[in-house]
């Protein structure tokens, strides 16, 4: 089951940010934006069995039972403050599933989902991506988590310790189907790194077919680990654009 990791303790919250981080990263990935979030946003990383702090227990790579289990995490009686999903790279794809298991179900949907570095899925290209990270090995793992010294690259232990998370993420992609449904009913947000190799630019308006009002992506200097580079600034825009949404 998925956990959440508050990143600050902002009690006074006007709103609730949940954090899923990319492909094989743990709610680690989030903990500089800890000092970065103002106090109106309240905000959580998700914590996914098999990354992080929790690789040692056995990872989840059924999406439905994910977004399922996302959607309850979520949906807390005890907390009816408006909420948003960001998801990076991998971790969008899940934000935005999880925004529709929530409608399925008939429970409070997010006022912002808010996705970074990752193409529509409805035209196929998540999985054309995933299979090239596949296909091109370690070769594209740079591209992917930022570089790695090629020391670490030479012991197999490392390498298995280093990929693992990263495969059974892909796995999870892979196994995930898009399914037709109605355009979502929230305020969009895109990102992106200006010179990100994996995801360029033009390849995120494709969300705009799956949301009812468009977004134009901002994009921000760098390549796919653009957040880690330039956390302030993403950060900044994107309280702007919660700010926006809940008002």
């Amino acid at each position: 089951m998925p956990a959440l990791l508050p990143l600050a303790h902002h009690p006074d919250a006007a709103v609730r940010l949940y954090c899923l981080p990319p492909g094989g990263a743990g709610p680690e990935f989030y903990l500089p934006w800890a000092d970065l979030l103002p106090p109106t946003v309240q905000a959580y990383a998700i914590a996914l069995p098999g990354r992080g702090s929790r690789r040692d227990e056995p990872s989840t790579t059924d999406p439905r039972a994910l977004t399922n289990a996302l959607a309850t995490l979520i949906d807390n009686p005890a907390d009816r403050r408006p909420f948003a999903l960001f998801g990076h790279s991998l971790g969008a794809l899940f934000a935005y599933e999880t925004a529709r298991r929530l409608r399925r179900t008939g429970r409070v949907q997010p006022v912002l989902v808010a996705l970074s570095a990752l193409p529509a899925p409805h035209r196929g290209a998540v999985t054309r991506l995933v299979a090239g990270l596949l296909k091109s090995g370690l070769g594209a793992f740079s591209d992917l988590v930022g570089p790695v010294p090629d020391e670490l690259l030479k012991d197999p232990d490392t390498v298995a310790h280093l990929l693992t998370p990263h495969l059974a993420d892909m796995v999870l992609c892979l196994h995930q189907r898009h399914h037709e449904e109605p355009p979502l009913d929230t305020h969009l947000a895109l990102y992106g790194g200006a010179a990100d190799p994996l995801v360029p630019p033009d390849q995120l308006e494709g969300w705009n077919d799956l949301f009812t009002g468009p977004a134009t992506p901002c994009l921000s200097p760098g390549r796919h680990t653009y957040p880690q580079e330039n956390a302030p600034a993403l950060v900044r825009q994107l309280t702007k654009d919660l700010q926006m949404a809940v008002r």
